[in-house]
C-alpha cells in the first residue's frame, strides 16, 4: 500500500530510487501528547535516505540541539542525532515527488509517494 510523505526539507529524489525512511519516537510525556507538534518537534518528519545515490535528507532539527543557525553555517553531522529514539525504519520506492516552495517562508517542502518494499 503507498504511503505519502510530508516533509518540510527539499529531498528531490527521482521515481523509482530505493529509500530507506527513519521514523522518530514522539518522546513528550502522555499529559502533552494531546498538543500539536510543531517543527522543532523530530518526530513529525521522517529522515530519507536515497539508496541508489548514497544521499541522506533530513530536516536541522534532526542534526542539531541548537538554534536554526541564521546566517551561520553549522558543520553539521552526516547522519541523525544519536539521542534521537527510533519508532521505526523501512524500505520502500518512490512513486512520485513533488517539491513546492512556500515564498512566505522562503522554504522548500517535499511530497513522496512511497511504496513499501520488504
Amino acid at each position: 500500500m503507498a504511503l505519502t510523505l510530508s516533509l518540510n526539507y527539499p529531498a528531490a529524489i527521482a521515481v523509482g530510487h530505493k529509500i530507506e525512511v527513519t521514523e522518530f519516537a514522539d518522546t513528550r510525556p502522555e499529559k502533552k501528547r494531546h498538543k500539536r507538534l510543531t517543527w522543532a518537534d523530530a518526530c513529525l518528519y521522517p529522515v530519507v535516505r536515497d539508496l541508489d545515490t548514497g544521499i541522506r535528507y533530513m530536516s536541522h532539527v534532526h542534526a542539531s540541539r541548537g538554534e536554526n543557525g541564521g546566517l551561520i553555517i553549522d558543520p553539521y553531522p552526516l547522519a541523525p542525532r544519536s539521542d534521537l529514539p527510533v519508532s521505526r525504519v523501512y524500505h520502500a520506492v518512490v512513486k512520485a515527488c513533488t517539491l513546492v516552495l512556500v515564498d512566505a517562508f522562503d522554504n522548500q517542502y517535499t511530497t513522496l509517494l512511497v511504496e513499501p518494499v520488504e
